[in-house]
């Protein structure tokens, strides 16, 4: 358990070893909050998934378009969980105006009892995860859908604050 725990939390520091190495001086400043809300589908069903599918976020985002933000949802099994992160967006301009993609990269926690083992590296409860999406964003407003892997589906609307 403890070599599995080492091990998810040096995983997690190689995947956000490229935000740490851009971070500024003041790593808590940030340009705007982003906040989304949304739902969930899978790629198929199990008598196992239950409550709602319900996600909402934040997101605080610097000028250079990388972020920090934390997700609160109840997981498939309908036990609240929380996905705390880091990120990158990256915005198209041309033809593509508006339209960007976003990688995050964190911890997931939650998965408990006998769902544990349906994230990978979940140990004690708290599993490493990336998380790409793409999305469009017009103005203040925007729409993501996310990539949950082989699991499913986020469909999120969000605005800046």
């Amino acid at each position: 358990m403890t070599l599995n725990l080492i091990r998810s939390i040096l995983f997690c520091f190689i995947l956000l070893s490229p935000y740490l190495s851009h971070a500024q001086d003041n790593w808590y400043d940030y340009d705007h909050l982003y906040i989304q809300g949304g739902t969930y589908i899978h790629y198929s069903s199990s008598p196992d998934h239950d409550g709602p599918n319900i996600l909402a976020s934040v997101e605080a985002v610097k000028d250079s378009n990388w972020l920090t933000g934390l997700a609160l949802f109840d997981n498939s099994f309908g036990q609240f969980s929380q996905y705390l992160y880091v990120g990158k967006q990256w915005d198209y301009h041309g033809s593509l105006d508006g339209f960007h993609t976003k990688l995050t990269a964190g911890f997931i926690h939650g998965y408990r009892d006998q769902y544990k083992d349906k994230i990978a590296f979940n140990s004690h409860g708290i599993a490493p995860a990336i998380i790409p999406s793409i999305g469009y964003k017009k103005g203040r407003y925007g729409a993501d859908v996310i990539l949950l892997g082989l699991a499913g589906l986020v469909f999120t609307v969000g605005f800046d604050l």
